[in-house]
């Protein structure tokens, strides 16, 4: 009887510990994927013995879904190295395809080993929260770095730390980020838990004061990114987390902002009246509608998409190998990208189209399950229900804007965006043992 006890007293311990590891490793994620990592990698294996304990890995019909994509990406990755012959051989070092297995592998299983400590409603209020004060130190270094010039480096912990500021110039904010798309993409996984806060049901000043400021200022940070997807994800959560009575008074000022941006930017009204108008705008923000912001452009979104297109049909089953877009797509045009400015291209590429697709529809189908929950069910009422409305719109937009553009090998943001899909997965898991028990009720 006491071992017993013993037993039950050391298995809560340590969840407990996981979860407190889990949240300070979320809280420095954004500042240091580094010291994130050494919070969080005990967290999930702490969660991984537990979970193995309860032989669930292989019952879950999405882990299952990974686990089949991550096999194929590997045995991809085998034979592009060891078995056949790469026709693209003198061109690319198959071998980043090996180095490439660390962008997908440890987040599959990440995806399964994050899901108890996101598993009731009340946890995930807190790894909301914990999310947005993590936030601060880029929102601090990226107003510091737009209005005053901060280049850094700055250190912290004995040079554990540094933090590299690049001058914004014409460029738009990037705070801790190397990118100003990948500072939105951060941003904008962040803005919509801003609303849920505000939301929330007090009476209590200091947090009420804490929550608008907070709102207010990652708006702003993530309006200065002068990033345009990351503008889209402005707008998209508002209707997304409030509800459609937002949609009386949020369509008519998207139809406004529509017809002033015309007038400024439009050819055929050019005139002393255009120019007064434009003389309030910031540049930066104008270039970003007009066709002189497009003139720097090396080579377009389509043209992009166009080539990889046709480095996918050169090895569809099994891919080329990642990183194989961004050399072979110089060699051909004389232009250096960093990638195919699209997931799911750049994951036939890498490993083929049989695991871009698995990828695409599991995604594809946790959003659609989870919304049904999220938005579609009186089960949920009340302040939680805007958090999870919040992380819906998060990752949805996160994933759509990885249609025009990649963020997700940034390691910060590819590892939030895989906590959120494990935050949909409880919500679909939660509903279904939710209406199993209402059923049982009746019966």
């Amino acid at each position: 009887m006491l071992v017993q006890k013993f037993s039950v007293l050391k298995r809560l311990n340590l969840e407990r510990l996981g979860q407190i590891l889990f949240f300070f490793g979320i809280f420095f994620l954004c500042s240091s994927l580094f010291i994130g990592i050494l919070f969080l990698l005990p967290a999930f294996l702490f969660s991984s013995f537990r979970n193995f304990r309860n032989k669930s890995y292989f019952k879950d019909k999405w882990n299952l879904s990974f686990f089949i994509c991550g096999a194929l990406i590997i045995t991809n990755s085998l034979l592009q190295n060891f078995v056949l012959n790469n026709p693209l051989i003198g061109m690319w070092d198959p071998k980043l395809s090996l180095l490439g297995l660390i962008n997908w592998i440890p987040f599959f299983w990440i995806f399964w080993a994050a899901q108890p400590y996101l598993d009731n409603s009340n946890k995930r209020r807190t790894f909301a929260l914990t999310l947005i004060a993590g936030t601060l130190p880029l929102l601090i270094t990226g107003i510091g770095q737009y209005f005053f010039g901060w280049i850094g480096p700055f250190k912290t912990l004995g040079g554990l730390v540094v933090w590299y500021l690049k001058p914004t110039f014409d460029g738009g904010l990037t705070g801790l980020f190397s990118n100003a798309n990948y500072a939105g993409s951060w941003l904008n996984l962040i803005w919509p838990l801003c609303f849920a806060m505000i939301f929330e049901n007090t009476k209590n000043l200091i947090k009420k004061s804490i929550a608008i400021t907070f709102f207010l200022s990652i708006g702003t940070t993530l309006f200065l990114t002068y990033s345009r997807s990351s503008w889209g994800g402005l707008l998209l959560a508002i209707p997304l987390v409030i509800g459609e009575q937002s949609l009386t008074w949020i369509i008519p000022i998207i139809l406004i902002l529509f017809f002033f941006f015309f007038l400024v930017i439009s050819n055929n009204i050019a005139g002393e009246f255009q120019s007064l108008m434009q003389s309030f705008i910031p540049e930066k923000f104008l270039l970003q509608f007009s066709s002189e912001g497009f003139t720097t452009l090396d080579v377009t979104r389509l043209e992009i998409l166009k080539n990889a297109l046709e480095l996918i049909k050169i090895s569809p089953w099994i891919g080329i190998g990642a990183g194989a877009f961004s050399v072979i797509f110089k060699l051909q045009t004389g232009f250096y990208k960093g990638h195919s400015h699209n997931l799911i291209t750049e994951l036939a590429i890498s490993y083929g189209l049989p695991v871009s697709i698995i990828f695409f529809i599991t995604t594809a189908l946790l959003l659609i399950f989870s919304s049904k929950n999220i938005f579609f069910t009186r089960l949920n009422s009340g302040t939680n229900n805007y958090y999870e409305r919040a992380f819906w719109a998060a990752i949805f937009f996160f994933f759509l804007s990885q249609n025009v553009d990649v963020q997700y090998f940034d390691g910060r943001i590819s590892l939030l965006s895989w906590t959120y899909l494990a935050l949909l997965r409880n919500i679909i898991r939660e509903h279904k043992n939710l209406d199993a028990s209402v059923i049982s009720s009746f019966a």
